[in-house]
């Protein structure tokens, strides 16, 4: 049997974090398997659908090198993949379903379905369809079709226990008499989802259908239309749940973020890839770190997790800054370029570029995601704005302001001297400063920092005084004991 998986998101948002998750694993299991991945728009809700969404899915999954082999936009044996192409199609099964018995037409109103689910509450009775049009004779219908009523068509529910294999679940069940039947064409001539993609999925060839839990309710439905065509059951595989951290289901009403937010903020798609893989699945062999040749050779239905998974962003972090590291500095400096070149501080001289890359040696390591390039080297191409007094006394204690401006003075006067503008020697001169002048490092050390960077925090400070240079240097320190003066 070929493995034929799929995704078949909706295009009414970009490509949510979900829908990667979910692409990935099909993505990974149908390389496994030397199957095929398959990308199928879900497009039948026609007031929501977006040409710009759509794109958005093509393009979240492209830049994570999540590829597929058929689709609306390669094409492919088993096409249209759109939905909203594929109605003809759809309207075909829906006949053949009234004509053998399995799905009728249902003329009740909006109101009238609201009374009856009242009603059925009030008796303590779980609400469903009553089947009130199960029975109309084909003259009460050619009659309401006459009068112009548009009727949406039912699929008509067996009395049975319905059940399917789940990979990870085993046998799932539910009772029939529970369901009502539901409806499988809308009166605007629209198939529903669960229709339409039972359909998709039996004549697309469909052999595995991995998605998420919250598709169990809608895949007794599928099974049902998928039986009365007397169609291979695909095996279903239902991953868990995605939640935020207050164990909320995840999803875009949320306010979750689409793959190219996470883009925007400067993760890595390798590091992005490597976090979600691990949302429900995991090797096995306690491997943090899995590029995606790994990801393929060890991904197995077996190591699914039964447990919804909580989706967290320190963890995402924190693999964004190792894959950040293990970046070469021109392989940061192109991908970081982007978030620099629009900063106001960043002139685009020659000058400013060669900066960037010593910039970047340093920052490396401190770097957790890319967009924080834009806030951090800031201090490399302008000085503070302005200098606290009382700023520089509470981060170093122990300090006057007669003895900040004698330790900015002395260090001026001794930077002056300084010819070599190299790292290690200015921390050998600044040191050997400090007990000429009877202060320790860590005094001196400290002020030297805020009045050069405006923060306690900063890179190694003598790489800040190499890449910013000696007269910029000089300029801060002098800046800095003049207002504070």
């Amino acid at each position: 049997m070929e493995v034929r998986v799929r995704i078949a998101p909706s295009p009414t948002g970009n490509c949510h974090v979900g829908t990667a998750r979910n692409a990935l694993y099909n993505y990974l299991f149908a390389k496994k398997n030397n199957g095929k991945f398959i990308l199928r728009i879900d497009d039948t809700d026609m007031k929501r659908n977006s040409k710009e969404s759509e794109e958005g899915i093509f393009e979240g999954l492209r830049w994570l090198g999540i590829n597929w082999d058929e689709g609306p936009d390669v094409g492919g044996p088993y096409g249209p993949y759109r939905q909203s192409e594929r109605l003809d199609i759809y309207d075909k099964y829906i006949q053949k379903l009234i004509d053998e018995g399995y799905a009728y037409y249902c003329f009740c109103s909006e109101e009238e379905l609201e009374e009856e689910r009242k009603r059925q509450i009030e008796q303590k009775l779980p609400p469903k369809y009553s089947g009130r049009c199960r029975n109309l004779t084909k003259e009460e219908i050619e009659d309401k079709l006459n009068k112009g009523l548009k009727p949406v068509v039912r699929f008509k529910v067996p009395n049975k226990i319905i059940t399917f294999n789940d990979a990870v679940r085993g046998e799932l069940k539910w009772d029939g008499n529970l369901m009502g039947d539901f409806v499988i064409r809308k009166s605007d001539g629209v198939p529903t989802y669960n229709f339409a993609t039972a359909i998709d999925d039996y004549l697309m060839n469909i052999s595995h259908v991995l998605r998420s839990q919250e598709h169990i309710p809608n895949t007794f439905c599928q099974v049902l239309i998928l039986e009365s065509l007397s169609a291979k059951i695909p095996q279903y595989v239902h991953f868990p749940l995605l939640l935020n951290e207050d164990r909320s289901k995840i999803s875009k009403r949320d306010g979750a973020l689409y793959i190219g937010e996470y883009r925007d903020m400067g993760y890595l798609k390798e590091a992005v890839l490597n976090f979600i893989v691990l949302l429900g699945w995991n090797p096995k062999d306690g491997q943090e770190f899995l590029n995606i040749d790994e990801m393929i050779d060890k991904f197995s239905l077996d190591n699914i997790n039964n447990s919804n998974v909580v989706f967290d962003f320190k963890k995402l972090e924190w693999y964004n800054g190792h894959y950040i590291r293990r970046k070469s500095v021109e392989e940061l400096y192109e991908l970081i370029l982007p978030f620099i070149e629009g900063q106001d501080y960043f002139k685009k001289t020659e000058e400013d570029y060669k900066k960037l890359k010593r910039i970047i040696e340093v920052e490396q390591e401190r770097l957790k995601r890319l967009d924080e390039a834009k806030d951090a080297f800031r201090m490399f191409y302008e000085s503070p704005r302005e200098y606290s007094l009382d700023f520089i006394i509470e981060s170093i204690k122990k300090i006057d302001k007669d003895e900040i401006i004698r330790l900015l003075d002395e260090s001026i006067k001794h930077l002056e001297k300084i010819q070599n503008w190299d790292k290690v020697y200015l921390e050998q001169e600044m040191r050997r400063l400090c007990e000429e002048i009877n202060t320790k490092t860590k005094i001196l050390f400290m002020l030297l920092r805020i009045a050069v960077t405006g923060s306690k925090v900063s890179p190694p400070l003598f790489d800040v005084f190499e890449i910013i240079g000696k007269e910029e240097t000089l300029y801060r320190l002098q800046k800095c004991k003049k207002d504070i003066e």
